[in-house]
């Protein structure tokens, strides 16, 4: 069965040979949050895009963006996200305070 993409999703479809349509999904280009240090960088946290349309989460049917840490996945709706954008702004301008206090 065809199921078009969103123009976002990166997800090669025919690769991934998915039998049920419950478990199709689509998924975005991550954005990486990295820590400088030893070879080359830490992968801390990445965030991409993702939409789950046959999921038996009605929620998951939008488009929402996927945080994820490693440990924890966290899905967050549009409006959720730019509060966690808003909240990672503050959250650099006092790293970069600390880092100059530092120096």
């Amino acid at each position: 069965m065809y199921v078009e993409c969103p123009t976002w999703c990166s997800t090669d479809h025919v690769a991934e040979n998915v039998r049920l349509l419950e478990d199709l999904s689509h998924s975005g280009e991550a954005a990486d949050l990295a820590i400088p240090g030893g070879p080359g960088y830490r992968l801390l946290a990445h965030a991409r895009l993702g939409l789950d349309p046959f999921t038996e989460d009605v929620s998951e049917r939008q488009p929402y963006v996927l945080v994820d840490n490693q440990s924890e996945p966290f899905v967050l709706r549009p409006v959720e996200a730019e509060v966690f954008a808003d909240r990672l702004e503050v959250f650099a301008a006092r790293v970069r305070a600390l880092a100059r206090s530092a120096s």
